[in-house]
């Protein structure tokens, strides 16, 4: 039997009012572009707060859900096969954790765990692991596999476990979030004192720069480049933002970098350039131009 969504509201759409970056109000954001993505044709707002792009569209988890499915990680034969590919990843991501934490007997949850192949890896490590993910057949899937998991759209309508933990993964997530702001201080409120929270996020908001402006002198290459930039995600935040968000949010920043952030060994040589090139930049000139990077951050007293 799949699993079923719990009631928050799947049928109830939140209004893009606020940029989903920060929280600031819509009206503090003017007009990026128009393109057609995975999504269809989508118009973007540039918040002028956090200089995040996003999505001008309200969000319903029903029709997220229904968009993820669609998707090559909402797809449970080609999601379970990213549990393979993502490997180099986890084991990045674990061990940089392990400077922090010792896994025996600390708890683990990853939000937004997908096909359950961190949480595998995080298991085998030692970390007593659960997880939620709003697309039902990938929570049963991970169920099937012993793992502990339940299908939900927030932190805050998790209900498989009332504690609170001494991890909270967040991995290539929390860019499909309505409101970043609000579920960054719901995990918070469920870390333990000291508690860390471990992010690999997605920063392109340079290539979407890019993008946006190479579209007003030739649209369609403009539209390939902003196709790479913000793929399906809802919004692309830089990365001094977000870490200024979690500051704002009650959270100590320890760590963050690219480094660590390669998906796999098998990525292509391109995006692995990309990588050394914006490590080798955010290490001497302290300017962010990977596509990606990890952020280690502990819950402030």
């Amino acid at each position: 039997m799949s699993a079923v969504l719990s009631p928050v509201k799947t049928t109830a759409t939140l209004q893009a009012e606020i940029c989903p970056a920060c929280g600031a109000s819509s009206t503090q954001a003017g007009h990026a572009w128009k393109f057609v993505n995975a999504r269809g044709e989508t118009e973007w707002l540039r918040c002028n707060c956090c200089r995040s792009y996003f999505m001008d569209r309200g969000y319903s988890l029903e029709n997220e859900v229904s968009h993820t499915q669609t998707m090559t990680w909402g797809d449970t034969e080609h999601g379970a096969q990213l549990n393979t590919f993502k490997q180099r990843m986890y084991k990045s991501i674990l061990g940089q954790l392990q400077k922090h934490v010792q896994p025996e007997g600390k708890s683990l949850l990853d939000v937004g765990c997908s096909y359950g192949g961190f949480m595998e890896a995080a298991k085998d490590t030692g970390f007593s692991v659960c997880g939620f993910d709003i697309v039902p057949q990938a929570v049963d899937f991970v169920k099937a596999h012993g793992l502990s998991a339940e299908c939900c759209g927030q932190i805050r309508d998790f209900r498989g476990s009332t504690r609170t933990f001494d991890v909270i993964t967040v991995l290539d997530a929390n860019i499909y979030w309505p409101d970043q702001a609000s579920e960054l201080s719901d995990i918070r409120n469920r870390l333990n004192d000291g508690g860390l929270l471990v992010m690999r996020v997605v920063d392109k908001s340079w290539l979407a720069t890019v993008g946006a402006g190479l579209q007003r002198i030739s649209p369609e290459r403009g539209r390939k480049v902003l196709q790479r930039a913000v793929n399906d995600h809802r919004f692309s935040m830089p990365i001094g933002s977000l870490l200024g968000l979690l500051r704002k949010t009650g959270f100590h920043v320890i760590s963050a970098s690219p480094k660590g952030a390669v998906h796999s060994d098998d990525t292509s040589l391109t995006v692995k350039m990309a990588f050394g090139f914006g490590i080798a930049l955010w290490q001497t000139m302290g300017v962010f131009l990977a596509p990606g990077a990890v952020v280690i951050a502990e819950r402030s007293s």
